[in-house]
């Protein structure tokens, strides 16, 4: 369990007193009381000292409380602190046991019994208990909510499915209410056999069946989608009578085959929400088709993941339909100009391809203009946004240049000038820029307006530029510069040039949830104008209205946040999207990655420092956000590129093309490149250490279990890796074991304890949760200091590094290399321990790069302690020696953008180095 947010030193604190807590069963939960001395009452958060901590005899269980406050599961009533009942069910059996929280009884064995006959005013359902010798316990224990006190004072967790089933025995309806009476016997009978519960004689007898849940049936004529909801019955009934019960909205029914069929009167809501639902016709097909979500009822326990299959059976298919102009070279300075329309699938692929005049004429015949859809041979077609104003504009080029639109290198600045008002237009070459313009509206100039309040180096300069050039253009950019360069500081820039021009709003950036507070930060503190503007749509209270999104100067959003609203940010005109880590739309056909590239927007920008993590296909998907079309379809860049960039043997010639190719729309520097001479020196530094007596005979069982079949390779790789890092992650017996014991363990912290003689701060990676937990144990007993750790369940992470940051001197951070390697900055640090190594090198580079970046003003020294098989009776040396040779052999070609993470194959290898 983790601690995020301790605050040293607490002012009046009284480290002779030790905080006692008690636990109290509650109908809702469980009750935590926290007390110093007799009475008084202790508030979360502790933020205790570390001479506080070493007087604590249950600090362990103080530090869980403490976690549950941080992660929000805990409810404060009257001044003690309420964990609920389905918060306990989620935590481990280990916790519970910590909090002397007792887990769910599953020995608890209940019977479903009655008393009086069904439609008197006696009869009642008996929910028996038996619990070891224990019998009966309903009448003979004390029952509260979910636990039950037996006489002997042993409490007991109800499980949570009989703890449901109690729920509902304790609240009938009017045993003489024959219009609800029965089916109330029929669902408590069907929720008792779901659990396999045994009924009494009577009950059993009783031919009651039990409709508990619907769903949503889609039906499409070529006209309209209808959608009718359809019972759904744990119980032994003929579909045809639960089709015929639903499309009817019956509540009852009763026949010599089926018996009396009841339907739970919240299922009959439901369905009748669904027959409310009008069907969908005309321009709302293709819509419910791209997001069937916006259309359903908002239905209880419907789960609308499944809907997208559904949809796609009905086989209604929507296109959309891409605007070009090609600039064909016919040698000798002359270009051929093509200006056409591309009908593409949603992977890109180009189905038909028509003449702006024969589009425009058929979707005006198919529909009215200015819809955003039409329908055309029986298929759905996405209008392309300024249809018009692109058909006016070709047919100007033509009027212009002729039909056979033949033009020599002179005349291309005035193709751009043609359709220089048409947004979202592909271009499968460079028109020559119109530079004397763009002078004079200032796109070449590296010196952002006055209202940015920063200095750019070069590099970030020739960003400015760069952006502000595509801009210009209409084309779209992927920024994908090394971690740690200001990719985020370069788009602000770009921003304020936008709000100097006059052409800010409305503009939208997309991106994680946990890097919100870091955009809104950075925007405040290097141009604060447009902090005034700036809006974040999260929360219940977010705008649905595409009026007032509009209205926003700035909009940040999450991925998620998007889809849900995507009606609303679809009727946007955008001037700006910018799609931030934008690894997150790597697959064209999740709904975040869809919805992006519908957007309609004058410009479009791409952040990320890995385009490619597991597969250039990703490379694809961000492309064909940023300038669609570019790379062509999916299958044209898997026979072009993928299949001879990823086979064994990749081609250098290939490689130089793609970056020719995307060359116009993407810009990557790295560190080495750019900061050389700019930023201090980074060292890297190997410790070799010994493997301690137990890890060596640990070690040798495991490899001997590998030889005599008995553990799989893959299986013992991941062993041998835990077990070098410390024996105690493959036997608990170990977990106090001395740190001289463990020569890695011990070799860490003697080199903590020389950076804290520095004052100097460090970062611990491992992504091993249970070595954290060791890391910091030790480092408190060690160093007198309790460490920060930011894993996957950190939630307020920013918060945790600023204080980290914002601390003098020596201090201790624990981190997993993939939770905490994006999105943070921690340059008051300089020294990194990878106590562990993580097998991608890219993923391990982002984890060191949250401390040698831009604002880095020490030194930054890299430390490796490697596991070393000094006595060579190792084939190949431990597995740490292995995998950390593998990574400095493939760091080069990590490096490259175009080879993705899979190509590396270091579990492979490491695999064939111990055990061939």
């Amino acid at each position: 369990m983790k601690l995020w947010n301790r605050i040293l030193n607490k002012k009046n604190a009284d480290p002779l007193v030790p905080i006692r807590w008690k636990t109290t069963p509650h109908i809702n939960g469980m009750v935590f009381q926290l007390l110093k001395g007799e009475h008084s009452q202790v508030s979360l958060p502790l933020s205790l000292s570390v001479s506080e901590l070493r007087n604590q005899p249950d600090l362990e269980a103080l530090e869980t409380i403490e976690m549950l406050w941080y992660e929000e599961w805990l409810e404060e009533v009257n001044e003690s602190y309420v964990l609920p009942y389905e918060k306990i069910l989620e935590l481990p059996g280990e916790v519970r046991s910590l909090l002397s929280i007792p887990d769910p009884a599953a020995e608890i064995k209940a019977r479903l019994a009655h008393e009086g006959a069904v439609g008197t005013a006696h009869f009642r359902f008996i929910l028996e208990k038996n619990y070891g010798s224990w019998r009966n316990i309903e009448r003979t224990a004390q029952s509260m909510g979910p636990w039950i006190r037996l006489p002997d004072q042993t409490l007991l967790l109800l499980p949570n499915e009989l703890y449901r089933l109690e729920q509902l025995i304790t609240q009938p309806p009017d045993a003489l209410d024959r219009d609800r009476i029965f089916a109330y016997v029929a669902q408590v009978r069907s929720e008792a056999k779901k659990l396999g519960i045994v009924m009494d004689d009577y009950l059993e007898q009783q031919e009651y069946k039990f409709v508990d849940n619907v769903d949503i049936e889609l039906n499409y004529d070529g006209e309209q989608i209808n959608l009718e909801p359809l019972y759904i019955s744990s119980d032994p009934i003929a579909p045809s009578l639960l089709k015929h019960m639903s499309e009817n909205s019956i509540a009852y029914s009763s026949d010599p085959v089926n018996g009396k069929v009841f339907v739970n009167p919240e299922v009959l809501k439901k369905s009748e929400m669904i027959h409310e639902t009008a069907p969908v016709s005309g321009q709302d097909i293709p819509r419910f088709v791209e997001n069937p979500e916006a259309y359903l009822p908002e239905v209880e326990g419907l789960d609308l993941s499944l809907f997208g299959e559904r949809v796609k059976s009905l086989g209604i298919r929507v296109y959309r339909a891409q605007p070009f102009v090609h600039a064909s070279d016919k040698g000798r300075g002359w270009f051929e100009i093509e200006a056409g329309i591309a009908v593409m699938d949603e992977e890109g692929e180009t189905k038909e391809v028509y003449s702006p005049s024969e589009f425009h004429s058929a979707f005006q015949g198919s529909t009215a203009s200015g819809e955003e859809y039409f329908k055309w041979n029986d298929t759905w077609i996405r209008n392309p946004h300024q249809m018009d104003s692109f058909t006016e504009a070709a047919e100007r080029l033509e009027q212009t240049f002729g039909v056979n639109t033949q033009i020599d290198v002179t005349k291309l600045p005035y193709v751009l000038e043609i359709f220089e008002n048409i947004g979202n237009l592909e271009f499968n070459q460079p028109i020559i820029e119109a530079h004397r313009e763009m002078m004079d509206q200032g796109i070449l100039s590296p010196v952002p307006p006055t209202i940015f309040n920063a200095s750019l180096k070069p590099f970030q300069e020739d960003g400015f530029v760069w952006m502000k050039s595509l801009y210009y253009k209409k084309w779209g950019g992927l920024l994908a510069d090394d971690m740690g360069l200001g990719k985020t500081i370069q788009v602000i820039s770009l921003l304020s040039y936008l709000q100097e021009i006059g052409q800010l709003t409305p503009t939208l950036i997309v991106l994680p949830k946990t890097l919100i507070e870091n955009w809104q930060s950075e925007i405040n503190k290097f141009a604060a104008v447009l902090g005034d503007s700036l809006y974040v749509h999260s929360g219940v209270s977010r705008l649905k209205s595409a009026e007032l999104l509009s209205v926003n100067g700035i909009t940040l959003t999450t991925y998620q946040t998007l889809v849900r609203d995507q009606l609303a940010f679809g009727q946007v005109e955008w001037q700006v999207v910018i799609c931030d880590e934008a690894q997150a739309i790597k697959n064209p056909t999740t709904a975040a990655s869809k919805v992006l590239k519908a957007l309609k927007a004058k410009f479009r920008l791409a952040l990320t420092g890995t385009p490619v993590e597991n597969g250039l296909s990703e490379l694809w998907s961000i492309m064909d956000y940023v300038q669609p079309g570019l790379l062509g379809s999916l299958s044209e860049f898997k026979r072009d590129f993928i299949n001879k960039l990823e086979a064994e043997e990749r081609d250098p010639a290939v490689e130089q093309k793609l970056l020719a190719r995307i060359s116009m729309v993407y810009k990557r520097r790295t560190k080495n490149e750019e900061l050389a001479g700019q930023i201090p020196d980074k060292r890297n530094i190997d410790l070799p250490v010994a493997l301690g007596d137990e890890q060596k005979r640990l070690y040798a069982e495991v490899v001997n279990q590998v030889k005599t079949k008995k553990m799989s390779a893959l299986q013992a790789i991941q062993v041998l890796r835990a077990l070098c890092s410390h024996p105690a992650l493959v036997d608990e017996r170990f977990s106090n074991l001395p740190i001289k014991s463990v020569p890695k363990l011990e070799e860490t912290i003697k080199l903590v304890k020389e950076i804290s003689n520095r004052g100097e701060k460090v970062l611990i990676f491992t992504e091993l949760q249970h070595m954290q937990e060791i890391l910091k144990k030790v480092l408190r007993e060690q160093l007198e200091i309790n460490p920060f750790i930011i894993n996957g369940m950190t939630e307020r992470r920013q918060n945790v590094v600023d204080q980290f940051n914002q601390r003098a001197g020596f201090d201790v951070m624990i981190l997993s290399p993939k939770a905490a390697g994006t999105g943070l900055t921690i340059t008051s640090a300089n020294n990194v321990i990878h106590y562990t190594r993580w097998w991608n090198p890219a993923v391990e580079n982002q984890a060191t790069d949250r401390v040698y970046r831009i604002g880095q003003e020490k030194p930054v020294q890299v430390y490796y302690p490697i596991v070393t098989d000094f006595e060579g009776v190792l084939r190949n040396g431990t597995v740490e020696q292995i995998v950390s040779r593998i990574i400095r052999d493939k760091q080069e070609l990590a490096s490259s953008i175009v080879v993705s993470s899979r190509k590396l194959d270091l579990e492979k290898e490491a695999l064939r180095s111990l055990f061939e």
